[in-house]
């Protein structure tokens, strides 16, 4: 059910403008995060106008200038996410698909399979935990990067991080330090506006959708 309904609130979003509207999340001055850690330095800040896009934050490591880490900050395209194992899953399945349809393009030129699993971290006496994909990939110009894709839930938003280092300046390497050093210095603004009235609006049909099929199962049955 809850897959469903995020399907039918994507269709949904689909048909609204994408012109961003005032009263969605405020990621200028409502969005907290570093300039730089210890290992990793801001690079480029850029808010969607496509208030489902979110935000991305830009990051490279400091020894090595070719390695990205990208975060990126966006709603939940659902009002219920009550189901935190599945919320996540279902997201971490769209950004694989996301990758594949970018090595379909041409942008890259393949990638090894994935692997999945939980990942979770304590930093100043606070749990952080979500979902972890490991693969590697290959450019256009036949250079190996180890990849991964991290997703967490804050409020009504998912924090995905797309980390990618080059295989000719480090050694086999993961995402994890660019996540602990990150992730617990990012503060997410609460749910906006614009997206509560969509998720009301939404719920509401929704709700009306169910109670239609069930009143028509109910007479099919006493038909019958």
């Amino acid at each position: 059910m809850q897959k469903l309904i995020a399907i039918i609130f994507c269709l949904f979003l689909a048909s609204c403008a994408s012109i961003r509207p005032e009263s969605a999340s405020d990621y200028k001055d409502q969005l907290q995060y570093p300039d730089e850690t210890g290992n990793f330095v801001m690079i480029n800040k850029k808010i969607f106008d496509e208030p489902m896009l979110g935000v991305l934050l830009e990051y490279t490591n400091k020894q090595y200038t070719r390695d990205n880490i990208d975060l990126y900050v966006y709603p939940i395209a659902s009002f219920d996410w009550s189901d935190k194992e599945e919320t996540l899953g279902e997201e971490m399945q769209r950004v694989l698909a996301e990758i594949d349809q970018a090595i379909e393009y041409g942008y890259y030129k393949a990638r090894s399979p994935e692997v999945t699993e939980a990942y979770s971290f304590s930093e100043a006496g606070k749990e952080y935990s979500g979902l972890k994909s490991s693969f590697e990939f290959t450019d256009n110009n036949g250079i190996k990067y180890y990849s991964n894709a991290y997703l967490f839930l804050d409020k009504d938003k998912y924090l995905k991080f797309r980390t990618s280092f080059n295989s000719i300046d480090t050694v086999p390497w993961n995402g994890d330090e660019a996540v602990r050093e990150l992730l617990p210095a990012i503060q997410v603004p609460s749910e906006s506006e614009y997206m509560a009235g969509l998720r009301a609006e939404h719920k509401k049909r929704v709700m009306q959708d169910i109670m239609k099929l069930l009143l028509q199962a109910a007479q099919e049955n006493a038909e019958e």
